[in-house]
């Protein structure tokens, strides 16, 4: 059985507080049963370290996708059953960011 790399864009929001997380992810990478709450899984297995943040999303019972942020290069990565996701995160503070519009 061979692979396919398939090209898609996609928003991916991950909230921790208090060492708790969760994450909303693309949607391509979610199974049609699944857990989570208006969207949002929560992440398991949480780490945060001063070089990277790791966790485990709990999709469902069978599919806990790892997820990675390098905290020196910013880039996230998600890996699971339904592929791979990589892209460039940056911190938001909702107290201190200024609106775009």
């Amino acid at each position: 059985m061979g692979s396919k790399d398939v090209a898609f864009q996609d928003q991916v929001n991950i909230e921790i507080v208090g060492g708790v997380g969760k994450i909303r992810m693309p949607r391509t990478m979610l199974p049609p049963v699944r857990g989570g709450k208006d969207g949002w899984m929560e992440l398991e297995n949480l780490k945060i370290g001063d070089r990277e943040i790791t966790a485990n999303a709990a999709v469902n019972f069978i599919n806990s996708p790892k997820v990675r942020i390098d905290r020196m290069t910013g880039m996230l990565s998600i890996s699971g059953k339904s592929g791979n996701f990589t892209a460039p995160c940056r911190n938001y503070d909702p107290a201190t960011e200024q609106r775009a519009f």
